[in-house]
């Protein structure tokens, strides 16, 4: 019994061993993949900053890469191994963010179309008015904005506000896996990957139907080699 007991609670150390160890990752920064040259000047709750926009690359201490997003302000990532631990995005915020997502990345491609993806996922994650989402300079109504309504920003702030729309429209299925990855000293990174496609309804009718034609056609086999 007492060596029952033993294998039952080492079992049960190594499962929260596992468990915890699940919890975080370590990565680094290796490239962007894809962003305006130029650096933006962005202004939220109070705060500002001048800073590049747009998808980033990471590594893990394995070899995997993965694209990620920036969460913070005011952070940056770092090339050397950092511990993060892994989470997710709570309430309306987890779920704008995949209408964001759902809606919209898989026509992701350009330079000013990931810039303009990563305003949209700050607006969700700053902004504190969640009446209206919009990157548009107007310090009466938002809490964070691209600081400038100039031309040379037009088609970035457009874009953005378009992904924002979509977002706050979606209303279909989660395609997108999202978690938060978070680290006291450097910047939260918003990580993500498309999920599988679970099928529809239809199709679980046609596969059954399929089996049953399949038991049919193999019990008239059977039925015929008796006779």
């Amino acid at each position: 019994m007492q060596q029952h007991k033993l294998v039952l609670a080492t079992i049960a150390l190594l499962g929260s061993a596992a468990a915890h160890a699940a919890q975080t990752v370590d990565i680094r920064y290796t490239e962007q993949l894809g962003g305006l040259s130029q650096a933006l000047d962005l202004q939220w709750n109070g705060g500002d900053t001048s800073t590049r926009a747009g998808a980033l690359a990471f590594e893990t201490r394995g070899g995997a890469s993965f694209e990620a997003f920036c969460v913070e302000l005011g952070q940056y990532t770092s090339t050397q191994f950092r511990s993060y631990s892994i989470g997710q995005f709570q309430g309306s915020q987890a779920s704008l963010l995949q209408g964001l997502f759902s809606s919209s990345y898989a026509a992701v491609d350009s330079s000013l179309e990931r810039s303009a993806f990563q305003l949209a996922i700050w607006e969700l994650t700053h902004e504190t008015r969640a009446s209206s989402f919009s990157v548009t300079d107007n310090s009466s109504r938002q809490s964070f904005k691209l600081d400038s309504d100039s031309s040379n920003y037009r088609a970035l702030r457009n874009q953005a506000n378009s992904y924002l729309n979509a977002a706050t429209g979606y209303s279909g299925p989660s395609l997108y896996s999202i978690e938060r990855l978070s680290n006291a000293s450097t910047q939260d990174l918003l990580r993500f990957s498309a999920v599988s496609a679970v099928p529809e309804p239809s199709s679980y009718a046609m596969l059954a139907a399929g089996l049953g034609v399949l038991g049919f056609v193999a019990r008239r086999r059977r039925s015929n080699s008796k006779a």
